[in-house]
């Protein structure tokens, strides 16, 4: 979906079919006394720092050939590092759980490393890759579902524990403050990266992602326009490449208060391209006559789609009505033009780099006549499309109830790997396709010497398949309590409510030390 679908009550494309007749509408000189600052456009944009910086990926902190190879760009973003304190992270979550009393399979808890957890993260890759239903069903030995890939990688069982006891920060030091406390080592240590190996380009844009989740968080956000409408917003900062160069997961306005203004939000990811001459290009949640001021005293030009009931907007221009194909257009002292342009529908923009001129386009075998500010804003507003499709190819998301899990996903399985993507084609010129970089990233990660992995870990063929069986004898007679939901209901109400709670069963898992007694829900939770 278009950015002009998205911000506008219709559903109808900016890209409209043309008529022949185009004109051009002004307002008169009587209108123009009657508008105080506003005058009729005079091409008098603001000048700002010409844009010299270079652009692309950082040859000084590379250090790398132009055959550099796809994990090596990875790595760069996400360095061993990080794996280790994940795994150090699951460990110290792990060995809290245990503490606090545990399950049946919790007890088989062995302790994981740096090469497990990169395992871990390459067969979730993989997945993105490969769907399927439901995760069990990668383990499954039913012929419609079979595969070798991810038995050979860990078992099921393991790769389950793996994904409950993920962890990526101490609980114990979370002060309440931060809401993004489960998951801001990660943040931080690609925020970094993000930006010590790449260099933003001229023109740059600003829009939100939104990482589908239904469960229960404060700031979980309700956008209309996206396929799955209730998530985590993350706002991010996007090269023409569709690179992310900075990013903001959004946590409410409890506490950041101010700071969650739409101006807000667009200085803070900014900073750092400040007096250099950038573009930046806004949807309408975005664009205001104050973001624009601010920004032209930071040298960085402004073209964006505009709220008509923004504070400040020319009226002349707001309620005018106008025929398909014609435009009116102010501009006030600063040189900030404000212009409509009717085709389908109003189109309203705001350009600090832009007048009223308009430029013939072509488009499906005919010309027509566009205004240059709409042209050049879906050109710099298509970074974000980019970012957003190439995610959406093979998203590797998969269903989990915490919330830091999803967005650690996201940030290093879909954000990171795209702009890995990039940069491996930056450097080596290769046009290889995102699902193919994927496939070898993926195959990198789990590709660890097996001597790495813990014991347990790695599922083999000749293991022996628990069965559910049904024990012979009249019902009354061999029908016992299930075992794990027998010991739920014994901790949570005592074993005397546990036998009274406890639903019998006749059947039992014929492989488990002891043969415990098993309802099916609870054989395939374990098994």
């Amino acid at each position: 979906m278009s950015v002009e679908e998205c911000e506008s009550d219709s559903s109808e494309n900016i890209f409209a079919k043309k008529r022949p007749r185009v004109d051009v509408f002004l307002s008169s000189e009587e209108e123009e006394e009657n508008v105080g600052e506003w005058h009729d456009p005079r091409g008098n944009q603001p000048n700002i720092v010409p844009f010299t910086h270079p652009f692309g990926f950082v040859s000084e902190n590379l250090h790398i050939r132009s055959d550099i190879a796809i994990e090596t760009c990875y790595e760069l973003f996400v360095p061993g590092k990080l794996f280790e304190e994940i795994a150090e992270q699951t460990n110290l979550h792990a060995s809290q759980q245990l503490k606090g009393g545990c399950t049946q399979r919790l007890v088989k808890w062995t302790v994981t490393n740096k090469s497990e957890i990169k395992r871990f993260f390459g067969l979730i890759l993989w997945m993105g890759l490969v769907k399927l239903p439901a995760i069990y069903l990668y383990w499954s030995h039913d012929p419609v579902y079979m595969q070798t890939f991810p038995q050979k990688i860990m078992s099921r069982n393991r790769f389950e524990l793996l994904l409950r006891m993920l962890h990526f920060a101490d609980d114990r030091n979370s002060n309440g403050s931060n809401r993004l406390f489960k998951i801001q080592p990660v943040i931080d240590t690609l925020e970094m990266n993000f930006k010590k190996y790449y260099n933003p380009t001229k023109d740059m844009c600003i829009d939100e992602s939104l990482i589908p989740f239904r469960g229960r968080i404060i700031f979980r956000q309700y956008l209309k326009q996206k396929r799955h409408k209730y998530g985590v917003k993350i706002f991010k900062l996007c090269c023409e490449s569709g690179y992310t160069y900075a990013l903001r997961v959004y946590t409410g306005k409890a506490l950041e208060k101010e700071n969650t203004t739409p101006t807000k939000i667009v200085m803070s990811l900014c900073r750092d391209l400040f007096d250099k001459g950038h573009t930046l290009y806004t949807g309408n949640w975005y664009t205001s006559l104050e973001l624009a001021e601010k920004l032209i005293n930071k040298n960085i030009h402004l073209v964006g789609t505009l709220r008509s009931n923004r504070q400040g907007n020319p009226q002349q221009v707001i309620s005018k009505k106008l025929k398909r194909g014609e435009i009116i257009a102010k501009e006030n002292k600063q040189g900030i033009t404000i212009l409509k342009w009717k085709d389908k529908r109003d189109i309203l923009v705001l350009s600090t780099k832009h007048s009223s001129e308009m430029v013939n386009v072509e488009s499906r075998s005919e010309h027509k006549l566009k205004p240059q500010i709409i042209v050049d804003y879906n050109r710099g507003k298509a970074a974000v499309y980019l970012s957003d499709q190439m995610n959406a190819y093979n998203n590797p998301l998969c269903k989990s109830m915490k919330w830091y899990r999803k967005l650690a996903f996201e940030l290093l399985l879909n954000t990171t790997v795209l702009n890995s993507y990039i940069l491996y084609k930056d450097i080596t010129k290769k046009n290889i396709s995102i699902t193919e970089f994927r496939e070898k990233l993926a195959v990198h990660l789990t590709n660890c010497r097996e001597e790495d992995i813990p014991s347990g870990s790695i599922a083999t063929t000749s293991k022996k398949r628990h069965k559910h069986q049904k024990q012979p004898g009249k019902v009354s007679a061999v029908r016992k309590y299930c075992k794990l939901c027998y010991e739920k209901n014994a901790k949570q109400s005592g074993r005397a409510m546990a036998r009274k709670m406890t639903k019998q069963v006749v059947t039992f898992c014929d492989t488990c030390e002891g043969q415990p007694f098993l309802c099916l829900p609870c054989f395939n939770k374990i098994h």
